[in-house]
């Protein structure tokens, strides 16, 4: 626990610290009237375009934090001068009056209360007027954005769009080519190319054999290690081979740009094409990375999702053409950027952009028909992860309606939205694979690949703490997964600028805020205490305690104690160092009182017992108690119960107050030792004393009794079938009660064969009346003579009937 709190502090930690730190600013108010002033002007025309509106709302965030800085500033002014007038008391009541010079003082610090007050006033109106500006710009281009992708326009497969856009492509064509051809005929660039063609050929040759061989040779060094390297060894190279496949071609596609600019061919379009060459390579690249990780098994292990072999090529090629979506849609905004927002090409781009909506959409639909198919299958098989394959079959739905729709929807004129529909769920589920894929090969490296021990001979402890680490490093990716998710779907870096903000800054709770510093600082002041007391507590239970001559409960109700009252510190230092004001609660603690009394009373209770009986400690770990109807050994005392193991091995679990409240028998509490009772009935042909003599012998024959105070024997009196004695003895370990119990018995029982003393047991011998008759048939009723006196007939049938059984005691 402590392992994965500190993984979990350091990695959520160490990322939010980078953005922590604020930059000073000095506070304007001129400027940010006139800033002001102009973003109102532009908010009522409603026509400035978007990248104006960005700019004058990044200006506003500015003048926005430069406002929180000055009211944080001055607020260090006022609670000084508020902190002595405090001092000074409540003013007088009306009519009456107070020392002159108090009374001086008084009004001399409200004067300067008032001032200095003023400008932490001024900067949380001009906050407060910067912040609704800026929302109202944020609404303005939502407003846009939402505008936009539910117009409706000419439909792509419109012929006159098409040849336009086929006149567009041409045209720009021509003039990339017309640039090159410019290019190549100008003597100064031509010298200055021959001046770099031995460098520019040493790239290329770089470039192509990072392309063409970087696969080929992380595959053949992971191969080779891989044959006698220990597990974790091949994990380590099987995920850095894998990152090698996807950053060696990354590196090659960088080197290859380089060297084609290095050729001073292109102009603005040729450089803004080469710019997208690079982007477009690496699409594709990764789009093949994600499917040979995600279907291909490798030395080291198995192909990540299982899937049918006459399915793994469609998918892979259907990944490979989302790449390409990506890439070729990269290449049509360099060419519309490069010409200059060309109009022709401006109106071109969506006719253009259909056929990869289309073709992205083809492919998603068939990844998310394998994904829903196997996701179906998979939960019907033993030992599949129900999770993952729940949240297949949803981004196998989500796949399909969205390679669907968004075709459908580019056809019919809403262009925007069907394409951001296949483009936006194409890179989720590039991006989601892609962070699974990593996930998994760094669950790899600490042996713990789709939930199985790679390293042989791993201990239970050490399988859980990677567990840990995998469910720590998934939340990590989840927090870094959800950023992009949300750029990828429409939102803006300033929509997540501003939640950031908003999460820094904190929210209110009554008269505190709490931000997301306060809570870093709460969780890591917590980790350090909470590190701190399980550390004491394995102190306490391993070098301290032992040589002490406490019991082992003793030390258990300490080790326990011990981690109470630590979290307790830990909790209150870290609310303490929060600057939360614990005053507050006082309400809180009224409120909850009312409820205590009613539905949390029984949990109070238990809970004031659990302390009572670890200080106390009329019972302790280790004793054997009986309860009501249960009777077992303690094993564990909590703070609401108890947990007692009964010689069924199983695990009662009894609230304190039933402990404190009720009736507790403890066979052990000041001691081991305890008195066994063993009770045996002879024959009353039997010579008691031969008997007493011969059950204290057994007695004090066993090696459990102890012999100061000596086992007594006890006539107990005369029953029904026996003479009765009991042994009544003290053992060493009342623990060990039964087995002397049933030790005594086996010994008695052969004694008393030898001595020829039986032991009875209960016997009856029944009589019957009339046993000849009971094989006669009954007289019918047309046999019995009508002068049949009805008294002699009851009398004849009452001697027929069965007679009372008559005791007897017999011997055996």
């Amino acid at each position: 626990m402590t392992r994965f709190l500190w993984t979990l502090v350091l990695l959520v930690a160490l990322p939010l610290a980078a953005f922590a730190q604020d930059t000073t600013t000095v506070f304007d108010s001129k400027a940010f009237d006139s800033t002001a002033a102009r973003a109102q002007d532009v908010l009522d025309s409603g026509a400035a375009s978007d990248q104006a509106l960005e700019q004058l709302r990044q200006q506003l965030v500015d003048f926005r934090t430069a406002a929180t800085n000055q009211k944080a500033l001055a607020s260090t002014k006022v609670t000084p001068i508020f902190e002595r007038l405090q001092a000074l008391g409540d003013p007088p009541a009306e009519g009456v009056t107070e020392a002159e010079d108090v009374a001086g003082l008084r009004a001399e610090l409200n004067s300067a209360l008032n001032n200095a007050r003023a400008p932490v006033q001024s900067a949380e109106d001009s906050y407060k007027r910067a912040d609704s500006l800026i929302k109202q710009i944020d609404t303005l281009m939502r407003d846009r954005t939402t505008a936009q992708l539910i117009s409706q326009n000419r439909s792509p497969l419109t012929p006159v769009l098409i040849k336009d856009a086929l006149e567009a492509l041409t045209q720009f064509g021509e003039n990339l080519w017309g640039e090159v051809k410019s290019n190549l005929n100008n003597p100064a660039r031509s010298a200055g190319r021959l001046g770099n063609i031995l460098g520019v050929a040493i790239l290329l040759c770089l470039a192509l054999l990072l392309l063409a061989r970087s696969r080929q040779w992380s595959r053949h060094v992971q191969a080779a290690v891989s044959q006698n390297a220990s597990p974790t060894t091949a994990a380590l190279f099987g995920f850095v081979g894998s990152l090698s496949q996807l950053v060696l071609p990354a590196i090659g596609l960088i080197v290859l740009v380089q060297a084609l600019l290095l050729l001073d061919l292109f102009e603005l379009r040729g450089y803004f094409m080469l710019r997208s060459l690079g982007f477009a390579g690496f699409s594709l690249y990764f789009a093949a990375w994600l499917s040979r990780s995600l279907f291909v098994p490798t030395s080291t292990q198995g192909a990540l999702i299982e899937i049918d072999n006459s399915l793994k090529g469609p998918m892979r090629r259907s990944f490979l053409a989302l790449g390409l979506m990506f890439a070729l849609r990269a290449m049509l905004d360099a060419m519309v950027i490069g010409s200059g927002q060309s109009p022709s090409l401006v109106a071109a781009l969506p006719t253009l952009t259909f056929p990869l909506t289309v073709v992205g959409g083809f492919a998603l639909f068939r990844i998310g028909r394998v994904l829903g198919n196997e996701a179906r299958v998979a939960g019907k098989q033993e030992g599949g992860n129900p999770f993952l394959g729940r949240i297949a079959a949803i981004m196998g739905n989500i796949c399909v309606a969205a390679g669907v729709a968004g075709p459908l929807l580019a056809a019919l004129g809403y262009e925007s939205g069907g394409t951001m529909l296949v483009f936006s769920t194409a890179a989720s589920l590039l991006l989601i694979t892609g962070l699974y894929i990593f996930f998994r090969l760094i669950g790899s490296l600490t042996g713990y690949a789709s939930g199985t021990v790679v390293a042989a001979g791993a201990e239970g402890e050490t399988q859980r703490y990677g567990a840990l680490f995998r469910v720590a490093v998934g939340f990590i990716m989840i927090c870094i997964a959800l950023p992009f998710l949300a750029l990828i779907w429409g939102a803006r870096v300033s929509d997540l600028q501003e939640l950031w903000l908003m999460a820094r800054n904190g929210i209110a709770i009554g008269d505190n805020r709490v931000s997301l510093t306060d809570f870093l600082t709460f969780v890591l002041i917590f980790s350090v205490g909470f590190t701190i007391t399980r550390v004491l507590q394995s102190a306490l239970r391993t070098t301290v305690l032992p040589n002490t001559r406490l019991d082992s409960g003793g030390q258990n109700a300490i080790v326990t104690g011990t981690g109470y009252v630590g979290i307790f510190l830990a909790a209150l230092s870290a609310i303490t160092a929060t600057g939360l004001d614990l005053s507050n609660l006082a309400i809180v603690a009224g409120a909850l009182s009312v409820g205590i009394g009613f539905g949390l009373q029984t949990i109070v209770s238990n809970f004031v017992s659990g302390i009572i009986l670890l200080i106390e400690r009329p019972i302790k770990a280790g004793d054997w108690i009986e309860v009501g109807t249960y009777s077992g050994y303690v094993r564990k005392i909590s703070v609401r119960s108890t947990e007692v193991e009964t010689f069924d091995r199983a695990s009662v679990v009894i609230p304190n107050a039933d402990l404190i409240s009720g009736t507790v028998t403890n066979w052990t509490h000041s001691s081991m030792s305890g008195r066994v009772r063993v009770p045996v009935g002879v024959s009353y042909n039997s010579d008691p004393r031969e008997v007493e003599k011969i059950l204290r012998e057994v007695a004090e024959a066993h090696p459990m009794v102890l012999l100061e105070p000596g086992p007594a024997v006890m006539f107990m009196g005369f029953g029904a079938d026996s003479l009765d004695f009991e042994i009544r003895a003290i053992l060493r370990d009342v623990n060990w009660m039964l087995s002397a119990k049933s030790d005594m018995n086996y010994e008695i029982f052969k004694r008393f064969k030898d001595a020829g003393i039986e032991i009875p047991f209960a016997q009856r011998d029944v009589y019957i009346k009339n046993l000849d008759q009971l094989g006669k048939p009954a007289k019918s009723a047309s046999d019995v003579s009508a002068d049949d006196d009805p008294d002699d007939t009851a009398e004849d049938e009452a001697e027929d009937t069965v007679a009372k059984a008559k005791p007897k005691d017999t011997k055996h």
